[in-house]
């Protein structure tokens, strides 16, 4: 009769080397495990954020940077003028006090004396390489001397409108802000009957707004205290500039931000 071979007996070493092989098991498992829970919050917001329509996510950014920005306004941190932040102003001499006087970006700021709304597409190059987001325009004093769009009715609108349209040609996404003609004294009407086509050429001015669905920046809350104006009752002075420039960024951040 034959005997059967004896099983062999493991070794402490092998049984202990098995041992740390089954906790390493257990070790992988577990931390697989856990970090397969700990990725599902991130992998469902990942989900979520694919399934959300761009224009949406832009609105959430758009107001989550308004709400924060209203707070440091409100806190005093930062001043109105912060919604000047990517932007082109265009404009005659009165707009370009904006730039003499030190209240915006020289480099942002398209203005000089005798400019009419005609010279808005000098810029159309410019324009095409930095695609602002915000188009500001004020013009008028140049363009009521200069009787432009005169002879045909809406005329100052129709010339205006097609200059605005011709860049945005070059910048086609871009919000656009039309100020109002602030009237000038008058002194200075008497010197210039033609000075005298401030509110007919305004009323032109909000139509286009309103039928383009751009902003009319409304100056006439402003007022035209002499005290505004340099000697010549047409240009401004400083202080009159820096409150302009806040009407003025106050109607854009009440537009982009929705803070009316």
């Amino acid at each position: 009769m034959t005997r059967k071979p004896k099983k062999k007996q493991l070794s402490r070493k092998e049984i202990a080397w098995i041992c740390a092989v089954a906790l390493l098991l257990v070790f992988a498992a577990g931390w697989h495990f856990t970090r397969v829970q700990a990725t599902k919050p991130g992998r469902q917001y990942i989900h979520e954020q694919a399934q959300l329509d761009p224009q949406e996510i832009s609105a959430t950014l758009r107001d989550k940077k308004g709400k924060e920005l209203s707070e440091m306004m409100e806190s005093g941190k930062i001043d109105v003028l912060s919604a000047f932040d990517d932007y082109a102003l265009f404009g005659d001499s009165r707009a370009y006090g904006f730039e003499s006087y030190g209240v915006l970006d020289p480099n942002k700021v398209y203005a000089d004396a005798g400019h009419t709304i005609r010279n808005i597409t000098d810029q159309k190059d410019t324009i095409a390489q930095t695609k602002p987001s915000k188009l500001v325009f004020s013009y008028g004093v140049n363009d009521m001397g200069l009787d432009i769009g005169g002879n045909e009715k809406d005329g100052y609108r129709k010339i205006y409108e097609a200059q605005i349209d011709a860049l945005l040609e070059n910048d086609p996404d871009a919000q656009v802000f039309v100020c109002s003609i602030i009237d000038v004294t008058p002194q200075a009407k008497e010197r210039s009957p033609r000075w005298d086509k401030a509110a007919d050429f305004n009323e032109q001015i909000r139509q286009m707004c309103e039928d383009r669905g751009w902003t009319y920046v409304d100056n006439d809350g402003l007022g035209t205290d002499l005290s505004h104006y340099q000697e010549d009752g047409v240009h401004f002075t400083s202080d009159f500039t820096w409150e302009w420039a806040r009407n003025i960024a106050k109607t854009i951040w009440e537009t982009v931000y929705g803070n009316k």
